[in-house]
């Protein structure tokens, strides 16, 4: 079978050596006429050099390493109810955007080695008194590929909705200190774009854990608190002694 050949750019690295989840999640869902659509992480996706993309199949896209089959991607459903919506200001006031030394200083989601032109920078941090983690968001030109005053790109929308959630897995009763964690699914809508240049903000919280399985979800909302973006993702923690290295490679 014929499959289009493309090249993740290291740019768009997230934990050491592995794509960031969301960004490959969002270059899936590009191939889809669906406003929501899952996406099924099944190994890391090489940068720098080519992978395969399958769309023989309707309504079904598949990318390769050679015969290893790396993501799947499906129209999906998403059903999560959102709760009570904070404010901008909250939302500033729960930034980590502050912290310098941050585990992956490199993602593109949230490094904090980043510039502002080169990452996004999305550090959320816990809301006071509520089960939730949220950060704003001040979209910037070079960092997402658009204009002043234009529609961020739904590719980077999708990149920009692991990372202000997952800090959701430090709230009570999800994982572990210890314990090092990949996305393994994630469901997204994107209602619409929010502008390059104009402030919006994230909320993240906890959904359930099961095992190493730990389901979160988050909501991109406008200055106003209106709904952009609705996300549901499954992060799977690593077997003890596994690292995001040795996975990568």
């Amino acid at each position: 079978m014929a499959r289009e050949q493309i090249v993740i750019d290291p740019h768009f690295v997230g934990p050491p050596e592995i794509t960031l989840g969301s960004y490959i999640s969002g270059r899936m869902a590009a191939y889809l006429d669906s406003d929501t659509v899952t996406v099924t992480l099944r190994a890391p996706t090489p940068m720098g050099r080519p992978v395969g993309v399958d769309t023989d199949t309707p309504g079904e896209v598949r990318m390769y390493d050679g015969d290893t089959l790396l993501n799947e991607a499906v129209p999906g459903s998403l059903d999560i109810e959102i709760p009570e919506v904070i404010g901008l200001e909250e939302a500033k006031g729960a930034s980590l955007r502050h912290v310098i030394e941050m585990p992956f200083p490199d993602c593109f989601g949230c490094g904090s080695a980043r510039t502002e032109d080169t990452g996004l920078h999305l550090r959320s941090g816990p809301v006071a008194g509520r089960n939730l983690v949220a950060v704003d968001w001040l979209p910037r030109a070079k960092a997402v590929g658009a204009g002043m005053g234009e529609p961020v790109p739904k590719a980077m929308i999708w990149a920009a909705l692991e990372c202000p959630m997952a800090r959701a897995l430090d709230l009570p009763d999800m994982k572990t200190p210890e314990q090092i964690v990949l996305l393994g699914r994630m469901t997204a809508r994107v209602v619409a774009q929010p502008i390059v240049g104009q402030p919006c903000f994230f909320m993240g919280w906890p959904v359930e854990r099961v095992d190493r399985r730990m389901e979160i979800a988050g909501s991109l909302h406008d200055a106003d608190g209106g709904l952009l973006a609705a996300t549901a993702l499954t992060f799977i923690a690593l077997r003890e002694g596994v690292s995001y290295e040795a996975v990568g490679r």
